[in-house]
């Protein structure tokens, strides 16, 4: 829409009674909540694709089997191994 027929739509909307102001708001608001949002379409979209990726990445850590990555444990060791570096021997979360 160009700006001279917003502002052309608006005079008109402004010569209207508060009553038909009110119900063409209602209409436009109307009509407006009936459409999606691009916005929250790409969101939906993002957030699908992201469910996707996550779903097969877990069929990807099952299909390893018992020689799958212990993210727990690795990231114990690291813990382990920063806590030696910096203080020189172990933690007592070792």
């Amino acid at each position: 829409m160009t700006t001279a027929i917003f502002e052309q739509t608006l005079t008109l909307a402004r010569q209207l009674t508060v009553q038909e102001q009110a119900r063409l708001i209602g209409a436009l608001a109307e009509a407006l909540a009936a459409q999606p949002s691009p916005a929250a379409t790409n969101a939906t979209a993002a957030t699908n694709a992201t469910w996707v990726r996550l779903e097969a990445f877990r069929h990807e850590m099952e299909a390893l089997g018992p020689d799958a990555p212990n993210f727990g444990a690795a990231l114990a060791a690291d813990r382990q191994t920063r806590q030696t570096t910096l203080e020189g021997e172990p933690h007592v979360h070792a």
